[in-house]
């Protein structure tokens, strides 16, 4: 689980942080075009919120349990990573709370290559499967997948399995044909569709999995109560990012190719687009409803990760969502 990334400034930041002289912010995984609007939203629309945002403001790790440690190492404020590991993160004892949900959902799909083309194959000994770590994201989309099926078994039952954090890392051995199926985004097995023809979408996240919240930004309870305004002025600018780019695919396409580090093609791009408009994939309004935070403590319960389902209003801060909702009504008016 090593650092990718390490980038770090020191100039002043329009919103002061208490705690340092620059908002940073830890991410668990490079930027996808399916999540683009992260890192766009703050850097793009964070001066209309008094922000002073850049892409050396942002630290990315290979894992969530990394991201974290960097908020409380003091590096970073905020860990933008998956829901589930923010509920992890409570449960082993850190007092963190998710306050900005930016996916629900995603282009996660389980890929299959030579003719393995059935969930089911997951638990077959003889089929190679890679996966993330429990609490990932990949991890917790194939869950909630085969839940979508209705198999009862989770990535814990899997026989073959080999742990690999990054979808770059499982895209490689895939490609590689160290591995006969794992959880990829969309664009990535359309990028390897020409080394690997055969290669198929066995199942989706964003068709399968109606209620879902992938991914969310959370922090120190300590420092939301310190950086409500800093908090909520963050998240209006990821919730603006959300509201926009789905309606401009020229914007789109413009902030893939600033923030992705290989962007896919026009033609993949325009796919990804529609996916992401049709189904919603960024919340405009924030989500982190009560019914979707259960769904996702069940599916951690019942892969293993959480020992209990926790309270939904003791594991989010809900205010500096509601302060970004205000400041987009004041700016929309």
């Amino acid at each position: 689980m090593a650092i990718l990334t390490t980038i770090a400034t020191t100039s002043s930041c329009g919103i002061t942080d208490t705690n340092s002289e620059r908002l940073r912010i830890s991410l668990t995984a490079p930027i996808k075009p399916s999540d683009v609007q992260t890192i766009f939203g703050p850097i793009h629309y964070g001066p209309e919120f008094a922000l002073d945002i850049t892409a050396d403001d942002f630290l990315t790790f290979e894992s969530h349990a990394t991201a974290a440690q960097s908020v409380l190492a003091g590096e970073t404020s905020i860990v933008g990573g998956s829901f589930v590991s923010n509920l992890l993160l409570r449960e082993v004892g850190q007092d963190f709370k998710s306050f900005c949900p930016f996916s629900n959902l995603d282009d996660y799909v389980i890929a299959g290559r030579g003719g393995i083309n059935q969930v089911e194959q997951l638990f077959d000994p003889n089929v190679r499967v890679a996966i993330d770590s429990p609490g990932g994201a990949g991890s917790a989309a194939l869950n909630a997948m085969l839940k979508a099926a209705g198999i009862n078994q989770t990535v814990a039952d899997i026989p073959n399995l080999r742990v690999l954090e990054s979808s770059g890392l499982r895209a490689s051995v895939f490609v590689a044909n160290q591995v006969d199926m794992t959880a990829l985004h969309l664009v990535q097995l359309r990028q390897l569709h020409e080394q690997i023809p055969d290669a198929v979408a066995i199942s989706s996240l964003y068709k399968d999995v109606p209620m879902f919240i992938k991914k969310a930004y959370a922090a120190r309870t300590q420092w939301l109560n310190e950086n409500q305004e800093l908090a909520g002025a963050f998240c209006a600018s990821v919730l603006m990012a959300s509201r926009e780019l789905p309606k401009d695919f020229g914007l789109f396409v413009s902030a893939v190719n600033q923030f992705v580090g290989e962007p896919p093609n026009e033609e993949i791009l325009k796919e990804i687009f529609n996916i992401i408009s049709t189904y919603e994939f960024w919340p405009p309004n924030g989500g982190l409803d009560t019914e979707s935070i259960l769904f996702m403590a069940e599916l951690g319960r019942s892969s293993g990760l959480l020992k209990n389902i926790p309270n939904p209003e003791e594991v989010i801060d809900r205010r500096p969502l509601k302060r970004a909702l205000e400041l987009l009504k004041v700016k929309n008016n």
